[in-house]
């Protein structure tokens, strides 16, 4: 009996898929954005103790040391927040990552110049404290919204939902001020679990060209 050709079709209204064909990336691209991400946090780590002990000794050479460290981590923190999107875009075709990420990014770069041009005037009582904290509020609001733009990407590493919780706990605690320096904690756990998600994304291409080898 032939089909009827007005019947509805019979197939599924939602496929898989599948994984991206991650193309323009390399096992070795990978495994350097992974490597640097895991600077990000050794680096976050060690920029806390020299505040701490700049403050405690009131050492010039250490307040900047520790002000050019923390520029070099900002420019690499824009650079891997970059880097994720492009590769979650081509891995898990995400979409609605660029305006969250860029606001990200010109807030934290913005956040870096008044921190250069006001020096210590942004942790002393007065209109510069209120506009740098204020600043450091909208970062936190801007990071707790990427972490809600990554968690609506489907088909995900599990490290990269967990990057996406700890960027919203972080982001939300940093927008509160109070809980900011707390805040610092989640927010490096976002990056040790960004480095797992360039890591399994390695290994997985390597998988795929091994397995297109042997064909």
């Amino acid at each position: 009996m032939d089909e009827n050709p007005y019947a509805a079709p019979q197939v599924d209204l939602v496929g898989d898929a599948g994984p991206g064909p991650m193309d323009g990336w390399t096992p070795g691209q990978l495994r350097l954005l992974g490597w640097l991400s895991l600077v990000s946090v050794v680096g976050t780590l060690c920029l806390t103790g020299l505040v701490v002990a700049a403050g405690a000794t009131a050492e010039p050479l250490m307040a900047d040391f520790s002000d050019w460290l923390g520029v070099a981590l900002t420019f690499l923190g824009c650079y891997l927040l970059i880097r994720l999107k492009l590769f979650a875009e081509g891995r898990f075709a995400a979409r609605g990552l660029a305006p969250p990420i860029w606001a990200v990014v010109g807030m934290s770069l913005g956040l870096e110049l008044m921190d250069f041009f006001m020096g210590e005037a942004s942790t002393q009582p007065g209109w510069p404290m209120v506009l740098y904290f204020a600043v450091v509020a909208l970062l936190g609001a801007l990071t707790a919204w990427l972490a809600v733009r990554l968690l609506k990407v489907q088909n995900a590493y599990p490290a990269f939902r967990v990057m996406a919780w700890l960027d919203l706990v972080g982001g939300i605690m940093m927008a509160s001020i109070v809980l900011m320096l707390v805040g610092l904690l989640p927010l490096v756990g976002a990056n040790l679990a960004m480095m797992l998600v360039f890591f399994r994304a390695a290994r997985e291409l390597d998988a795929r060209q091994e397995s297109v080898s042997l064909r």
